[in-house]
Parts: C-alpha cells; structure tokens; sequence
C-alpha cells in the first residue's frame, strides 16, 4: 500500500483553481479543489487553499481538515499508495465496464464522394478506385453478425451500430446498407451513422424504417466556404444540398449533431453560418425540449413501446482540424471558443458549442449531481475498451482514425467461421490506459484526460502508446471553476460532488488483493457490489 501514518501531504493528484461565477469573475475569498484521481470536487476559502498548497495543515480548522482527508485532498498515503489506488479503480473499470462492451462501428465502403482536403483518410485514394468502390459482400454481412453475436453470447454488451466510412451512405450503396440493417435489428441494436449527409435524401425509407436514432453531419461554412472544403468529387455545390438533407431527415424524426471542422480558413464564418442555419429553418432544440424526448424515449423503451414518433432534434458544434503546429492555417481548441464567443454566443452557451469544451462541461455536471459515483475509466475512448471498426473486407480496426491501415489492424473476420480473429495489437490497446502509462499514471489528470487520444500521441511521438496531452489542461482550468463556480453560486455547498474515496476505504487488504488478481467478472463485481460503487448489475456474469 505504501502507506506512512506520520506523513500528512496534499494529494498528487491536487488541481487547485479559482472560482467564477455567472459574472464571469473571479469569486472572491474562494477556491475550488480538484481531485483528478477520487473526482472530489470542494470549494473553500482561498486562505484555506493557500495552507494546503503550502503544507501548512496544522493552520486549518481540524474539522475542515479531517473533511478534506476523507475527501482525498490531503492524505496520509505516499505517492505508491495513492497509485495503488488509480491501478485499482482503473482494473475494476476494465474488468467490470470496459472489457465488456463492444461497439461496432461498420464501413459499407471505403469510397466517398467527398474530397476534402484536411479528411484524416486520404491516404486511402492512393489505393485507385477499383479498391476504393469495393462494398461489403453479403456474405461478410453474414460473418459480421455471426461474429457479433458470438460476442453477445460470451457475456459482450452490443447495444447498437454505427455507419461510418468512406461515406457509408453512397446512393449505389442502398442494398448492402439495407443488408447490414436487417441482421442489426434481427439483434436488436439500435442505429446511428456519420456521413456528410450528400445522398441522404435516397435513404430516408431506411433511416425511418429502422429507426435510426442519430446522424452526426458536417459543414464547414455558408456556400461556396463550405464547398471548397467538402468538396465534391465532381466538383458540384453541396452546401445547399447538405441543409435540405438535414431538414429532411429531422423532418422524419432522426436527431442531427451537425459538425463543424473550423481552422485558419473558417474561423471568421463562423456567424455568418450560424446566421445562415437559422435562416434554413434550422433551430436548436431547447434542453428541456431534450431532456423532455429523452424522458419519453427512456419511458418507452422501459414499457416495451417503440419510440414516439416526432420531429429530430438539431444541434450543432465545432472543432478544431487536427493540424501539424507549422500548418499556416492551425488554430486551437481556445481560438474556436473564441470565436463562438465572438459570434454572439453567450459564454456559457458557447462553451456547450466547442467540442472539446463540451466534455469536461458534461462530466463534471453529472457528477455534481451525485446521483452516482463520478466515472474513473482510464480509457480516453472506445479504442482502447471496446470500440471495432469493421471494414468492407472485414478486418478489424480498434480506432476509426486508423481505418484502412492494415499495419494498424486488430484483427480480421474469419468468414467461414463467422467469428472474430484478434492479434497481439488488440490486446496491446488494452494497455494503452492512463493507470498503466508511465507518463499518465500519477498526473492529476488521469481521469480528466485519460492519456489523450492516441491518434494524435502517435502523429506527436511516432507511438499510439504514449499521452497525448493537447490542451486538456487549459480546457478543464477554463470550464471548472465556470460550470462548478455557477452551481456553488446556486446551492453555496462545499462538497460538489461524491468521492471515490469512500468505497476504497471500504474495501479490506484482501479484498484489494482479490481485485488486482482475479480473473472471475463475478468475483470483482461481488466485492465491490457491498462497497455501494455504482456499477450496473447487468455487467456482472
């Protein structure tokens, strides 16, 4: 365990912020704590932060630092113990959340009738167009499913699909779509798809007739900005025809996340295509008219009713374009807020427009719910839990950024069999965690930024299994003290959240041991079922 009983420190895992509250200034004579590893988020006064940083502990009220030690920000652990801890929450989540889930992610096709100029596939036009024009053959539709439900039958969590590409939703593509469509709701998944929306208008019989629930959607711009940047193979407009699509799919009741790729090029439209979504008719939905559907939908599905049919509802974002640091036209993450903001939107607003801004904004709303215990995955994404892309021939991606790299791949789909073949690479991913990755597994960070993405750590360092930082550390200093100063502002609570802290400290010495080195789901899930962390009943063999 690595623990001194004399020693009394700040945690390693301490982030320490101001406050800011609807004003947008700092509030003051008070500071937030953050605890990256117990998720422990407490507001004190700002004399009181400045003692713990300084180790002056014996200068706080006893009262408030016994509080604070049961909440992780001070403690009596040495740096070892405090890891022991990351190690073990981040076990429990693989072995217990993780590990058992899959998401298939299924290219029709690697072809695309788009040709955009900063698309992180382009590598696959080399290739020629015989290659490229290849659909997947209804008997790997076969294989595919056969294979997914082997994984279902194993204990695997398989809610739904998603289409992806190429562009999954080519016009001449329908049949195989509609093949891939029919085995997933033999399975009961539910279904969802990114496409840049083009031939939408030719698939609105599939889109209603298997529910899709989502379609994320891009445009760069208004008119010919956005056409010089998804650029048609042919050279045809394709902003016009890309909102009509859009209006027409929400017309019959699929959500769309319309996506917005912004760098040099794109930055100063911004307004002008907000403006311009308005115009077309294109309204974001209300969060109460969202969480009203969701409610609806969860209602339904709990009474064995299909979904209530109604309009899909619109929202949009943006996002940086991943771009080399030399790049002329690379801007960051905090240049786009920026300029949201200057196009009008309100801070807060435009906070829940930035892609990257969105989720630490998400995250840390749900854990000052305290509905349940804060999320520890040390997983960034689904590439290292769960996540297959499943190309046209079959193989087997575990990230989609890396789709049609066969050196990158995870596997393949043994068609005969009907099952999947996964190599080293595959098990390789599931390491690529922040509790196991030497650079990640003592930064405060570890479960806010979970080792990055690592698409980009490999563009960065020549490895997908180092971190990938980015500008995770700036997009949390600027979003927490913001969502978490406006909800102390509303409640004046000091503990915003639940520590994870309180199911550790139930578990005994054995118990520890037992969930570093078991191999039984059940037995893991047994133990920690009696600490009361939250963790579905579902996921337990």
């Amino acid at each position: 365990m690595g623990t001194d009983r004399k020693i009394m420190r700040i945690s390693t895992y301490e982030i320490i912020l101001p406050l800011i509250g609807t004003d947008g200034k700092e509030i003051e004579g008070k500071t937030l704590l953050v605890n990256g590893l117990y998720s422990a988020l407490d507001v004190v006064d700002t004399e009181v932060a400045e003692k713990l940083k300084n180790g002056e502990f014996e200068g706080i009220p006893f009262a408030l630092r016994e509080r604070l030690m049961v909440r992780g920000h001070i403690t009596r652990k040495d740096e070892d113990g405090e890891l022991a801890d990351a190690r073990l929450l981040g076990r429990i989540w693989k072995k217990l959340i993780g590990h058992y889930s899959t998401t298939p992610v299924i290219l029709p096709t690697y072809d695309c009738n788009f040709r955009c100029p900063y698309c992180f596939e382009r590598h696959r036009l080399t290739r020629g167009q015989e290659w490229l024009g290849h659909e997947m053959k209804p008997e790997m539709v076969d294989a595919v499913f056969a294979a997914l439900q082997k994984q279902r039958d194993k204990g695997y969590k398989i809610s739904g699909i998603s289409f992806y590409g190429g562009e999954p939703f080519l016009k001449e593509n329908k049949d195989t779509v509609r093949n891939i469509c029919e085995h997933a709701k033999a399975m009961g998944l539910s279904f969802s798809g990114i496409t840049n929306g083009y031939d939408l208008d030719s698939y609105i019989d599939i889109l209603e007739e298997f529910d899709f629930d989502q379609l994320q959607i891009t445009v760069d711009g208004v008119g010919e900005q956005n056409d010089c940047r998804r650029l048609h193979r042919d050279g045809v407009p394709t902003y016009e025809r890309i909102l009509q699509n859009v209006a027409l799919v929400l017309d019959h009741g699929v959500d769309v996340n319309l996506r917005v790729n912004v760098n040099g090029q794109n930055i100063g439209g911004i307004k002008a295509l907000i403006d311009d979504l308005e115009a077309h008719g294109l309204h974001e939905a209300s969060r109460e008219e969202a969480a009203r559907v969701k409610k609806e939908a969860e209602e339904a599905k709990k009474n064995g009713k299909p979904n209530p049919r109604r309009k899909g509802l619109f929202n949009y974002y943006f996002k940086a374009v991943s771009e080399d640091s030399s790049s002329p036209t690379k801007v960051t993450e905090q240049q786009v807020l920026d300029a949201i903001i200057a196009a009008g939107i309100p801070e807060m607003e435009a906070i829940g427009k930035q892609s990257q801004y969105t989720l630490p904004l998400k995250e840390l709303s749900a854990i000052m719910e305290k509905k349940e215990y804060p999320k520890f995955s040390p997983a960034y994404c689904g590439s290292e839990e769960g996540m297959i892309c499943i190309a046209p021939d079959g193989t087997l991606f575990s990230c989609w950024d890396l789709v049609a790299k066969e050196e990158d791949a995870v596997g393949f789909t043994d068609a005969e069999a009907g099952r999947f073949l996964f190599n080293f690479i595959k098990a390789k991913w599931r390491t690529r965690t922040a509790d196991l990755m030497e650079q990640c597994r003592t930064c405060p960070y570890i479960f806010i930024c979970r080792g990055g993405c690592a698409s980009e750590a490999n563009h960065t360092h020549g490895s997908l299994f180092r971190e990938y930082c980015g500008e995770t550390r700036e997009i949390f200093a600027f979003v927490a003290p913001r969502v978490i100063g406006q909800k102390w502002e509303e409640t004046k609570e000091d503990e915003l959240s639940v520590s994870l802290t309180g199911p550790i400290l139930r578990l005994t010495e054995k118990e520890r041991d037992i969930l570093m080195t078991s191999t039984s789901q059940k037995e893991i899930f047994e133990i920690i079922k009696k600490t009361g962390l939250f963790l579905p009943e579902e996921n337990a063999e």
